[in-house]
């Protein structure tokens, strides 16, 4: 089965599930119905996320079933990873209790950056991304949230995915540690940001990337704060932008 054949039929799938004006109607009265119950409202857009969740993987075991050349398998796999990191956060969503709650430990830089690389992968793997790792002889570990800090990470890392240009792109973590300070540092060779721009970075809902919602530096300076961590930004329009955390142990 050629590409275009896999693709319609995937297509097919999905549409025959999600293409009914009636599901979406009632799927937003019941968001709208729970919009000022916090607590309902997720459990509500969690159920909501499942349903085209579970018709993506309907799709992805139908053109399993199919005969695909090995490129089509490495896509495939990265649509599957994918759909399984949506559904685990799904998941996480609807069991971690309260929505601003907390949980610290200490946990190791190393591995926290580790862990946001794999989560990662796909994404520098269609870019081909390079990794270039810069990390102290000493693992420190810090108290933190480590689920929310992977967040928080994670969407700093792929914002510099996004900036950098396939095939040439390099992304460098390192960790480094002055007196009773760790720091991590996250730089890409991306496009850079305008200092106009860099000064409103955090702010909610401001973005200048095209059906961006300014919601990800929003909720990474939020993550952040509540776990005690500094975040300074370096950034050179046509040359990169580096993410600067700083941690005190103890």
């Amino acid at each position: 089965m050629d590409t275009n054949a896999i693709i319609l039929r995937g297509r097919s799938a999905l549409l025959h599930c999600i293409k009914r004006s009636s599901i979406f109607s009632a799927s937003f009265l019941v968001l709208d119905r729970t919009k000022n119950k916090p607590s309902e409202y997720i459990s509500a857009l969690v159920h909501e996320v499942r349903n085209p969740l579970s018709t993506i993987n309907l799709a992805v075991e139908m053109l399993e079933s199919t005969h695909l050349d090995e490129e089509q398998k490495e896509y495939l796999n990265i649509i599957s990873r994918g759909s399984c990191r949506i559904k685990g956060l799904v998941n996480t969503m609807l069991t971690s209790g309260q929505i601003g709650e907390y949980t610290s430990e200490f946990y190791s830089l190393r591995q926290l950056l580790e862990e946001v690389l794999t989560m990662a992968t796909d994404r520098m793997l269609l870019k081909k991304i390079k990794v270039r790792r810069e990390y102290t002889a000493t693992d420190h570990r810090i108290m933190m949230d480590k689920e929310k800090m992977k967040i928080a990470l994670a969407n700093i890392i792929t914002n510099a995915i996004e900036a950098m240009p396939s095939g040439t792109g390099e992304l460098t973590l390192a960790t480094k540690s002055v007196g009773e300070q760790s720091f991590i540092e996250i730089q890409d060779n991306g496009i850079g940001i305008s200092q106009e721009h860099l000064k409103r970075i955090f702010e909610p809902h401001f973005s200048n990337k095209p059906g961006g919602m300014g919601l990800g530096l929003s909720t990474t300076l939020d993550i952040l704060r509540a776990n005690h961590a500094r975040v300074d930004v370096r950034s050179v329009e046509g040359v990169g932008t580096c993410f600067i955390l700083s941690f005190f142990r103890g």
